[in-house]
């Protein structure tokens, strides 16, 4: 019967193409067929069955038929052609106007048409098209009988490859809706403006949950639908990456993965790699100094003084007024409103300050300063925002792009602003790189060092194996000499029996240096054994370190490619010359002061049509 259906469900399609029947009478047909079978065990062709139910005329069903029959001698008893590099077409005798070639793209979604030779094709008709596509096994998405007809003619497409049949795309499911029940950004210092300035004095509040609060849900997104390729073949639903909550301390997943409540009570934390965690938090009523000493702390720390001179600071995220020459090392976000001076900072998160001088930071994501940047090395993974402030003298790198004020003086020394680059992850590549090198460099080595050591230890077998054989051949006469001196042939304190006593210690005190020779020689062997050991680790070793080092390195690389900077420079107010501007591809040094100016490294072709990377200097908007 499967054969039978199947040949049914093609006598359908054609009758459906030809517009001799529609797909509901085909169905209910195909219904009746089925019920048949199931009660006869005889498979009634279809053909008969719509001419029995008055859907088609003898003379139609007779026309499918002939058709069909081109069909299965193409496609071998109804299996659906394979995909071909360029398909040719089931060509009726070449005539007078012309031939028809018909192609299908590599995706099986579009067949296209050609005519070749005389336009007008006088000499084809709708009905040899059709058997064509046919006889190529395709079924689906054929145009109507009006546009091939046109095309024919030539209305449409004339000397050029048009669209004959057209499969429809799967569509992938929605993404899901991830919704917060917490201000994913409560650190922030103020609020931009519609003129793009920042006003300071609108600033957020630390949220704080419960243990069992909800922390965040998320809602599956429409279902996608099935695509259908021109061979009527169904195309699956593309599968998403499934996205998933990452849920750390604090945080625990429901069962069905939709959502995340807190474990404990506290503040409710995202991380910049999309991590959900909840801070329990230390409040510390006046300053990190000598009353409380270092202090770490696996949440939220909230000093209402300041980080003083010389203190060490470790935590999940921290607020303090102010931080001192400090060594701070925050897996979140640090705010610290009036101001950051002569400090060292590690930060996971973001940072923002009210001032920012002669400091070294290192952060994962944005920063926003209220006033100044002076004499600083700061490296963000985000954007840097100084909206109303200036920067003096530092050195910036922020990969998603800078804005500011002002940039540099008259009279300070002059600034260098890295745009568009991920410092960290290119100073972690350049280690990789190295540390790749050095061990590959000790792993040449190996090999030859197992040969010497290999060499050493077959020596020492050789040698072992000689003092081996002059032990037993002094072990065997000192034996025998015994032997004799127990038998009672020679008569006791006689010259003979003193010789042989004598030779008896001497074979005594040779089997002992052997005894010594065999045991120093023997540990020396095991001594060297325990070397190709320890070399043969190494070389394994070595390739899984250099495996995984390459890996590490495969994911730097790619995600710099798929998570691609910001090469922009927004100066709202005066960028003072010899400022240095340095993007992925180019570096300019300004010869002249200018102001209100977007700097912005572009590839796109110039006023002379040339493409080269270039920053591009615009109006600041």
């Amino acid at each position: 019967m499967t054969d039978e259906k199947e040949k049914g469900n093609r006598f359908g399609v054609i009758a459906v193409e030809m517009n001799f029947v529609d797909q509901e009478k085909v169905d209910k047909a195909l219904v009746v067929q089925s019920r048949i079978y199931e009660k006869t065990r005889v498979s009634m062709p279809i053909g008969e069955i719509l001419t029995e139910m008055g859907a088609i005329t003898l003379a139609q069903r007779n026309e499918i038929l002939q058709m069909q029959q081109v069909i299965f001698a193409k496609t071998e008893s109804g299996e659906t052609p394979p995909p071909k590099k360029k398909s040719k077409p089931a060509q009726p005798a070449r005539k007078k106007g012309g031939t028809l070639d018909i192609s299908v793209s590599k995706n099986k979604l579009t067949a296209s048409a050609y005519i070749d030779g005389e336009v007008p094709a006088t000499e084809l008709d709708i009905n040899d098209v059709k058997v064509m596509l046919h006889a190529e096994g395709i079924l689906y998405g054929i145009v109507d009988d009006s546009q091939i007809e046109a095309f024919l003619k030539g209305e449409v497409s004339r000397g050029e490859r048009w669209t004959i049949a057209s499969g429809t795309d799967p569509i992938p499911d929605a993404p899901p809706q991830i919704n917060y029940h917490f201000d994913t950004n409560p650190l922030k210092i103020g609020t931009l403006t519609e003129d793009g300035l920042m006003d300071w004095k609108e600033r957020g509040q630390l949220p704080q949950v419960k243990e069992g609060d909800l922390l965040a849900e998320k809602i599956p997104g429409p279902k996608g639908k099935e695509g259908m390729d021109i061979y009527g073949k169904k195309i699956p639903i593309p599968r998403l990456r499934e996205q998933r909550f990452k849920c750390g301390k604090g945080a625990r997943r429901s069962e069905d993965g939709l959502k995340v409540h807190a474990t404990l009570s506290g503040i409710p934390k995202l991380s910049v790699t999309g991590e959900l965690s909840v801070m329990p938090t230390l409040h510390i009523q006046g300053d990190i100094s000598l009353e409380t000493g270092h202090v770490t702390f696996d949440g939220h720390i909230e000093v209402a003084g300041a980080v003083e001179k010389g203190y060490r600071v470790k935590g999940g995220s921290l607020r303090a007024n102010e931080i001192r020459d400090a060594q701070i090392d925050i897996e979140g976000d640090v705010t610290s409103m009036n101001g950051i001076f002569g400090a060292t900072l590690r930060i996971g998160g973001n940072l923002k300050a009210g001032h920012i001088h002669n400091s070294d930071i290192i952060l994962a994501g944005d920063m926003a300063v209220e006033k100044e940047i002076i004499d600083s090395t700061i490296e963000a993974n985000g954007r840097c925002l100084i909206n109303d402030g200036i920067i003096i003298a530092s050195t910036i790198s922020a990969k998603m792009g800078l804005t500011a004020m002002d940039i540099g003086t008259k009279a300070s020394k002059s600034s260098e602003i890295v745009v568009g680059i991920d410092r960290q992850m290119e100073r972690e590549a350049n280690a990789i790189k190295a540390k790749v090198q050095a061990i590959k460099a000790e792993h040449e080595k190996l090999p030859r060092l197992l040969q010497n050591l290999r060499n050493r230890s077959d020596e020492l077998n050789t040698r072992l194996g000689d003092v081996a054989q002059e032990q037993d051949r002094c072990m065997v006469q000192h034996r025998r000499l015994q032997e004799k001196a127990e038998a009672g042939i020679l008569k006791p304190g006689s010259d003979e029996m003193e010789k042989l006593q004598q030779t008896i210690l001497d074979l005594k005190a040779r089997q002992d240096a052997y005894d010594h020779d065999v045991a120093r020689l023997m540990e020396e062997d095991e001594s060297i054994g325990q070397e190709i050991a320890a070399a043969q680790t190494a070389i394994t070793e070595n390739a899984t370190t250099i495996l995984d080092l390459n890996t590490r390195l495969d994911v730097i690389n790619e995600a710099q490619k798929e998570n691609r900077g910001v090469a922009m420079v927004k100066i709202g107010g005066n960028v003072f010359s010899g400022t240095q501007i340095v993007g992925p591809h180019c570096t300019m040094v300004l010869q002249e002061d200018l102001k209100r100016l977007s700097i912005v490294e572009t590839d796109k072709p110039d006023h002379d049509g040339a493409k080269r990377w270039r920053f591009e200097l615009n109006p600041f908007r």
